[in-house]
């Protein structure tokens, strides 16, 4: 069996400032940068077009360092369903953006985001697989 967190290793290794880095503070930099990437849009009345790179110039929207490593635990039905849409739905979609770097932080905090935007629909799921089992 393979060790689930190999690719945060990989990840690590990227970063030389993790352990001193992550924590609350690691929270509050990933919430700032989310408001602060969210205005310039909100303000300007053009879209992705109007921006002076494209996004696969711009690279990740937040760095390493600005993230709060937590496990995920799921059951490997619900992994191998998730990667699958992941390269065969999300990744294309972002490559028709001229996204073709996206970082798996990236990934993870959209997953996050949807899960705090439908928190019934997650509540929802649960009962659904409690109720199967």
């Amino acid at each position: 069996m393979s060790n689930p967190f190999d690719d945060l290793e990989a990840e690590t290794a990227e970063s030389p400032n993790t352990e001193d880095g992550a924590g609350e503070d690691g929270a509050a930099s990933v919430d700032e940068e989310a408001t602060g990437s969210a205005a310039p849009e909100d303000a300007g009345a053009g879209s992705i077009e109007s921006t002076a790179s494209s996004p696969a110039e711009s690279g990740p929207a937040f760095e390493y360092d600005a993230v709060r490593q937590r496990p995920l635990y799921a059951r490997g039905e619900s992994w191998d369903a998730f990667e699958k849409k992941l390269r065969t739905t999300i990744a294309p979609e972002l490559a028709r953006e001229d996204v073709v770097d996206e970082e798996t932080r990236e990934i993870h905090d959209a997953v996050l985001r949807l899960a705090t935007e439908e928190p019934e629909r997650i509540a929802e799921l649960v009962l659904e697989a409690r109720r199967e089992e």
